[in-house]
């Protein structure tokens, strides 16, 4: 078996593969100042419930954005299973031409995204990676990483509100029945649900405007993909996209 770690801003996703087949997918809060004890504490419990023995794990990878807890999220790792992970980052193999200015900058989660969508869509492909930052990847037709856009996540966007406001309270992100808000809470639900689905409609036909070749797949991702279902365009829907794009260069790099 396969584990594979996408360490997010917001949470630490964990997916186990047996060949193929994900069989099952949980989910910490991401904290920046646990130990690779406490860390290991966290996986073993997921195993657990999961009847998951740690030795039955044949290798890892995993994908940070965290600097803070990669180093000990590693460790835990090796400690339980006894085998170091991949890492994603430089020297690692993942197939991607990747064209931007500094292919350094490439966030692994984003390099993990493409190369699931390479191996899974057809091209080229707009990913919607939807959680702490709204992003999205472009990847042209002969599967290379072209750039993106980032924009300021939904959850980041309500909280600066909820807190610059102080009459407005959290609002929960439940889609509003109408555009036209006639209460406050539905009408800060309109401007932000709606407002990022038009703003994802808008972005993907600049980007497919500037490419000047039509789109084939647009594929949403993240934990607030939810979001895209308010779009216009035919989007694709694919959870566990990230996973399978760290499966994917876990198998490159055996090879």
């Amino acid at each position: 078996m396969l584990l594979v770690i996408d360490a997010g801003n917001t949470n630490i996703t964990i997916g186990t593969y047996k060949k193929d087949e994900l069989l099952f997918v949980s989910r910490l809060a991401t904290d920046r100042k646990a130990t690779k004890d406490q860390l290991a504490i966290s996986l073993k419990s997921i195993f657990s419930l999961n009847c998951i023995k740690a030795e039955q794990f044949r290798g890892a990878i995993i994908c940070s954005v965290v600097p803070e807890i990669t180093q000990a999220l590693s460790e835990a790792v090796t400690i339980l299973t006894g085998s170091t992970p991949l890492i994603v980052g430089p020297g690692i193999k993942t197939g991607i031409n990747i064209k931007i200015d500094n292919p350094s900058e490439l966030g692994a989660d984003l390099v993990a995204d493409a190369v699931g969508a390479i191996s899974k869509y057809q091209l080229p492909c707009l990913i919607l990676d939807l959680g702490t930052a709204s992003k999205i990847s472009v990847v042209g037709e002969d599967g290379a990483y072209l750039g993106c856009t980032i924009s300021p996540g939904v959850k980041i966007s309500l909280g600066a509100l909820a807190e610059g406001a102080s009459q407005l309270s959290q609002i929960s992100l439940i889609p509003p029945t109408h555009t036209i808000g006639t209460n406050t809470a539905d009408s800060i639900r309109a401007g932000i649900v709606y407002g990022t689905a038009d703003m994802l409609d808008g972005l993907c036909d600049r980007i497919e405007t500037e490419l000047g070749t039509k789109i084939s797949s647009i594929i949403a991702t993240g934990g607030l993909s939810s979001i895209a279902k308010h779009c216009k365009h035919d989007i694709i829907f694919d959870d566990n996209l990230l996973l399978f794009g760290l499966k994917t260069i876990f198998e490159k790099n055996q090879k």
